[in-house]
Formats: structure tokens, C-alpha cells, sequence
């Protein structure tokens, strides 16, 4: 079992949300259902949406396969999901508009650069606000910036790399094929994939 706070301190998930690398490594091996699992909302950001299924411009990894999979995962559950708008995901679309408009030139292609990081990190600050006593977010990040930053939100949250989030799912809810995924994962990713922190998941109180 993953570790788990005392029994006083334990919380109920209210919502359940990523960046991009989790979404990603997820949907190489077409496990996105596997987010449904634990019974809470699943909340994506419109940043890591774009992320997700963006073409990545020449001489990148295109990995047509994993985005046409979860654009069309998005398509098929888009009323079990909840596409949360951001300012950062705005300034981006508005960036990008103005970017066709001006013939797409290549040394002005709007960066992509933690942009889906801080579009997450104000949706968990958005909501924070909607937390009962007895409730917490799960935020699945791996990117380590990322993680530093959502430490510092005063909220009552468990934040896990997408490999603990892969032992949760084998072994508290005994899905079928997690007990092999991060190695799936491993070989789809040409081994490049983050194994995580030792810390982890990681347990955020407000009150703490």
C-alpha cells in the first residue's frame, strides 16, 4: 500500500487533477480511464489540454499515436470531465491567434515553456475554495518545479508522480495491468520517463 497519513488526518478526494506529463505517459498506454478510479471529479486545465494535443512543430517527438488517442479520450468523455479555463490558458489561445494571423513565422511560435504548470497551479488554487473539512485534491505532477510550487498552496491535498499514482491504482483498487504499467511505460518512453521522488505521494495540510 502506498503510505498514507494517520486515520485522524485522512481526507476524502474531492478532485483529482494533472499536468501534462501525467496525461501523457497515461495515455502512451491507453490507461486514461484509470483516473476515474478513485470517484472524484477528474479536472483538467485548458493549458494542459492544449499541451496534451498540440502539434509539436518539426523535428520534435511527435507521437502521433499517444495525442490522436487522447484527444479522442478527451472527445469521449467530455461529460465526465471538467476542462477548467485559466488565465494562463487565454493568454496562450491569444498569443497563438496572433501568431497565425502573422503567417506562423517560426522565431515567434508562442512558447510552451511551465506554462501548463502554472495554469494547474492556479486551478488548485480555484479549487481550494470549493474543499469541505473532510475533503482533499489529488494533484498528479511529476515535473519538479511544478511539485515545489503546490507544496506552497495552503490546502488540504496528496500530491503523487504518475508512477505512485500507478501503484495506487494497483494496489488499492487492483486495476487490471498496473501491476505492469510503469515498465510499459518505460519501453514506450525509450526508458526517458521520470520515476519520481523517493517522497512521494506528498501530504499538503492547510493547516500545517
Amino acid at each position: 500500500m502506498i503510505d498514507r497519513p494517520d486515520v485522524a488526518d485522512r481526507r476524502s478526494p474531492r478532485f483529482l487533477i494533472m499536468d501534462n506529463t501525467p496525461l501523457s505517459l497515461l495515455g502512451c498506454i491507453e490507461a486514461l480511464d484509470w483516473l476515474f478510479e478513485p470517484g472524484c471529479p477528474v479536472t483538467i486545465t485548458d493549458m494542459v489540454v492544449a499541451e496534451a494535443i498540440r502539434d509539436p512543430g518539426d523535428a520534435k517527438d511527435q507521437r502521433r499515436g499517444t495525442r490522436a488517442y487522447i484527444s479522442g479520450w478527451l472527445q469521449e468523455n467530455r461529460a465526465r470531465l471538467t476542462i477548467l479555463d485559466t488565465a494562463e490558458g487565454a493568454r496562450y489561445h491569444r498569443e497563438m491567434h496572433l501568431w497565425e494571423r502573422a503567417g506562423r513565422p517560426g522565431d515567434l511560435r508562442p512558447s510552451w515553456r511551465d506554462r501548463g504548470e502554472r495554469s494547474l497551479l492556479s486551478a488548485v488554487q480555484v479549487l481550494k475554495q470549493a474543499l469541505q473539512l473532510d475533503e482533499e485534491i489529488i494533484v498528479i505532477v511529476d515535473d519538479r518545479d511544478a511539485r515545489d510550487a503546490v507544496r506552497a498552496v495552503r490546502a488540504d491535498l496528496t500530491m503523487m508522480g504518475t508512477r505512485t499514482f500507478i501503484r495506487w491504482m494497483d494496489e488499492d483498487f487492483g486495476v487490471s495491468g498496473a501491476d505492469t504499467a510503469w515498465q510499459a511505460i518505460r519501453l514506450a518512453t525509450d526508458d526517458t520517463a521520470d520515476a519520481g521522488e523517493d517522497a512521494d505521494p506528498v501530504f499538503v495540510r492547510s493547516g500545517s
